[in-house]
């Protein structure tokens, strides 16, 4: 196991494009971090000791919780676990919640690097959304935290809104590029059903981008980002030198984790569980000492899938030799048979001995891996 998430289910108010596991009821706050504590202490007596290169708290919101919540949940973890010198400690926030002091503290409890939930520099965009914060306070955020000494921070962006053209969409690119920010993750929206955008979409009140202008965005992205020296190392994210999301990096290249929390995944090559995806299950389960989690054990197809789906998202792509020795011959025939088609029509390539998916079509990585998939 290389790492660790922690999920905090709470926000201030539902952002009209979200599907994530969360809940505005912060008066729970409190029993939630001692339950999550005591699900930490549970799941990890047989990890005691363990080293780690990697510490995530996403959500939710994560910098809604207060600095005590914060040092019980980074306590526990200390009793359990040793982190590496050089390990990548991430929180998620909201421009909103960095004051200069939240800041300081972060820095001092040991995180060292920042994702911050920006999505647009547009006010009409963040109105629509329903964020929290404002355009001023998305760009105030990110200076002070590296003013304060955070060397690595991550914004978030989305592209593909209804109403936003082009030329919006490049404004948005410009005003991320003049801050001091070493990562994007941009993603394109999309309608999750049960969202309040999904919902406008049905009644006719939300028109989705048109596919050609999703592209036409798509392609923007990747031509400023790559002309400021940012590396597109996988399907949604752009580092500068030495700043890929460490963590992810784990999901991606199929290694172990573990996740706390409601809705929290974990993996440990075989197996794959998630805790139930409810507060008030998570709260009463763990508080009563009951199973808040399932499990499930991989096939031989379910793990031949997940590779596809980690690796074809990266610039680095899969190994027909991994597909050979993890999955067996008749895998790497099926992969290769029908990986012919998007080899001689440009959109998959071999590079270093993988064959990789040219980030130029990224955009269609679905249809490439429904190809691939085993029936």
């Amino acid at each position: 196991m290389r790492g660790l998430y922690i999920h905090i289910p709470f926000c201030k108010q539902a952002c009209r494009y979200c599907d994530f596991f969360f809940s505005v009821s912060l008066k729970y706050l409190d029993e939630y971090v001692e339950r999550l504590v005591e699900e930490i202490s549970r799941r990890s007596v047989s990890h005691k000791g363990t080293e780690l290169s990697t510490l995530y708290l996403g959500g939710g919101t994560p910098s809604l919780l207060s600095e005590a919540h914060l040092q019980k949940i980074i306590s526990a973890l200390n009793d359990f676990y040793t982190f590496k010198e050089t390990a990548e400690w991430t929180l998620e926030c909201n421009p909103d919640d960095l004051n200069p002091e939240r800041i300081s503290f972060l820095l001092s409890l040991g995180f060292n690097r920042l994702s911050v939930g920006i999505q647009s520099f547009e006010e009409a965009d963040l109105t629509l959304m329903r964020r929290s914060h404002s355009s001023q306070q998305a760009k105030e955020s990110v200076l002070r935290a590296s003013e304060a000494g955070f060397s690595n921070i991550s914004i978030d962006l989305i592209y593909g809104l209804p109403g936003q053209s082009s030329q919006k969409w490049e404004k948005n690119l410009d005003r991320a590029l003049s801050l001091p920010i070493s990562h994007i993750s941009a993603y394109h929206l999309t309608y999750e059903p049960g969202t309040v955008f999904d919902h406008w979409r049905k009644k006719g009140r939300l028109v989705p981008a048109l596919e050609e202008e999703s592209v036409k965005q798509f392609s923007i992205l990747r031509e400023r980002l790559l002309a400021n020296d940012f590396d597109h190392y996988e399907l949604s994210n752009f580092a500068r030198s030495g700043a890929r999301s460490a963590h992810n990096l784990i999901y991606w290249s199929g290694q172990a984790y573990m996740g706390f929390g409601p809705s929290a995944h974990s993996y440990d090559g075989e197996q794959r569980s998630w805790n139930v995806s409810s507060l008030r299950g998570y709260l009463d389960g763990v508080k009563k000492g009951l199973t808040i989690s399932e499990t499930e054990n991989l096939s031989t197809k379910d793990k031949y899938h997940d590779y596809l789906m980690s690796t074809l998202r990266t610039k680095w792509g899969c190994d027909p030799e991994q597909v050979n020795s993890r999955f067996g011959r008749a895998y790497l025939e099926h992969f290769e048979k029908n990986a012919q088609t998007f080899l001689e029509e440009g959109s998959l390539h071999w590079k270093d001995g993988s064959l990789a998916i040219k980030p130029e079509s990224w955009f269609v990585t679905d249809l490439i891996l429904r190809s691939l998939f085993m029936e």
